[in-house]
């Protein structure tokens, strides 16, 4: 199965290469991804589900600066929905080759922690997020892309019933899709 997924991440990176990462005249960049997990564990009779649900809407400002608000919702059975809202500024990077090469910062707020693109919730929680990554986007048609980003994340996290604060890096390797109008 590693192979397999492997063999069809680098198909589809390559078969991409020959593409241009943004259209010519689009303004506005929009990217949604839905994941539904169902699991249970080895001696459980309980079966689980995860949700998530990232959202992105971006808009080129001048040039390659893009305002990026990114939204992410996650939902476990049983427990508090966890987001992470945050507002991200990226610059894309004219190239003479077929690869838009980004760059990103940005900062955020939420009630959980952004694990793996997910965010485990907790309302006795509250989150600030400070992101910072590099990605590339690749041109799907005239107005799709894929995108494959490293992003750092540092989180501290609040606590209501305790004065203590928590501090977490992340380091995530993310791939999505992006439309373009």
């Amino acid at each position: 199965m590693k192979k397999f997924a492997l063999f069809l991440t680098l198909s589809l990176l390559l078969s991409t290469v020959t593409a241009l990462a943004q259209p010519a005249g689009k303004k506005w960049e929009f990217g949604l991804s839905f994941s539904y997990t169902n699991y249970k564990f080895s001696g459980s009779s309980e079966t689980n589900y995860l949700l998530n649900i990232p959202i992105r809407a971006g808009y080129f400002i001048w040039k390659g600066l893009e305002i990026e608000p990114e939204f992410t919702l996650t939902k476990f059975k049983g427990s508090d929905t966890g987001y992470i809202f945050s507002t991200n500024f990226s610059y894309n990077f004219k190239t003479n080759s077929s690869l838009r090469p980004y760059v990103l910062v940005g900062i955020g707020f939420g009630n959980g922690v952004p694990l793996a693109n997910l965010v485990e919730g907790d309302s006795e929680v509250k989150a600030m997020v400070i992101n910072a990554g590099a990605g590339i986007k690749y041109l799907i048609g005239s107005s799709g892309a894929l995108r494959l980003e490293y992003r750092y994340t540092h989180d501290r996290l609040s606590y209501s019933d305790v004065s203590e604060k928590d501090n977490l890096n992340l380091h995530q390797l993310l791939m999505g899709i992006s439309l373009f109008f």
